[in-house]
């Protein structure tokens, strides 16, 4: 994978996310999507994900060591918390946000930063990239089902 498929790939992942965005009324972010969660805390889920990768790679950036985040449920658990009170209008710029961030860091990332499987030692010889993924396309992807369940059924945006 070079920038390029690397840019492909996190774009299409925005697209879907920004399809099943414009195809829900403004009123159905607030409906649950499970036990805890609405739409619009699985929007602030995608967007503190997208501002932690961010924020990894500033770090391992200066040469700091990240922090152990610990148990993801416990993490998320607390970053739901975190965010569950915020508006919407603030969810969806603060989402909007995270992702310009995310690509700003990967455009002005190096090659070996993104690629090179031992360029940062923390990520135990996985190059970079699969973090940026993990938690750009492949989350929205994650979560598109959340985003786009109606009554038990799902939507397929178009």
């Amino acid at each position: 994978m070079d920038r390029d498929e690397l840019l492909v790939h996190l774009y299409a992942g925005r697209e879907r996310f920004l399809a099943a965005m414009v195809a829900l009324p403004r009123g159905s972010m607030l409906d649950r999507v499970d036990d805890e969660w609405t739409r619009k805390d699985v929007v602030a889920h995608l967007e503190a994900w997208e501002r932690r990768v961010v924020e990894l790679f500033e770090r391992l950036r200066r040469g700091e060591l990240p922090q152990d985040p610990g148990d993801t449920d416990q993490l998320n658990a607390l970053l739901h918390a975190a965010d569950r009170f915020r508006s919407l209008e603030d969810v969806i710029a603060g989402e909007t946000n995270a992702w310009q961030r995310l690509i700003a860091m990967v455009e002005s990332a190096t090659d070996d930063e993104l690629f090179d499987p031992e360029h940062f030692a923390w990520t135990e010889g996985d190059p970079f990239v699969g973090w940026v993924r993990a938690n750009a396309d492949q989350h929205i992807d994650e979560h598109l089902d959340q985003l786009t369940r109606r009554a038990g059924a799902t939507i397929v945006a178009v």
